[in-house]
């Protein structure tokens, strides 16, 4: 019963459903009716990013930042000269950068030699180039997290890697915020996966 419940609700209205179903808040009462979590984060805006239009959203998020951009992702694969989506989100970074806007990367690190090891070190690479601070993450641990923080006030958050698929032909979901305080809390997030690294 409650399954068909959360589903119709779900196309009722996704965003909303979405962010208070993620919310503390939807857990923040115990048995008894004691807080057992942080109070929610307020929202000013919220939108669902289906498939390609998260590609948009994070281009034209980049392009507006004006201090700080910092995001962490599984995968991101780049491969210099045969363009792509990918190639265009390192891109728009590198060009943040040069118009002094301060970009933090965290990326997934394996113990393996595959090609999510290779595919991350190549693209670290050609970020650290262009001056953006990256941290490869312990690989001891997998860092799954899609997220992305600008200006410590706009949230990006969902499923999409930085890959040609994930970003041009998968079906996909991820959720764009604009909340100051969800944003603090993401960047505290992504600062704990580089422990003293950055400040």
């Amino acid at each position: 019963m409650a399954v068909r419940f959360y589903r119709i609700i779900w196309r009722m209205a996704p965003a909303a459903v979405l962010l208070t179903l993620l919310s503390p808040a939807a857990f923040a009462e115990g048995p008894e009716g004691k807080a057992a979590g942080p109070s929610p984060q307020p929202v000013a805006e919220a939108r669902l990013l289906l498939d390609r239009d998260y590609f948009t959203a994070l281009l034209d998020g980049i392009d507006r930042a004006r201090s700080e951009i910092s995001l962490s992702a599984y995968l991101f694969r780049t491969i210099e000269g045969a363009g792509g989506y990918p190639e265009a989100v390192l891109k728009r970074l590198l060009a943040a950068v040069k118009r002094g806007v301060r970009v933090e990367v965290v990326l997934e690190r394996s113990q393996d030699a595959d090609d999510l090891n290779r595919n991350n070190a190549e693209t670290a690479e050609r970020l650290k180039h262009g001056g953006i601070r990256v941290c490869m993450d312990a690989p001891d641990r997998v860092t799954h997290t899609k997220l992305v923080v600008t200006d410590r006030r706009y949230v990006l958050i969902g499923s999409h890697n930085l890959t040609q698929s994930a970003l041009k032909y998968n079906h996909e979901a991820s959720v764009w915020i604009d909340s100051v305080p969800l944003a603090e809390e993401a960047l505290r997030y992504m600062k704990s996966l580089c422990p003293g690294e950055w400040k």
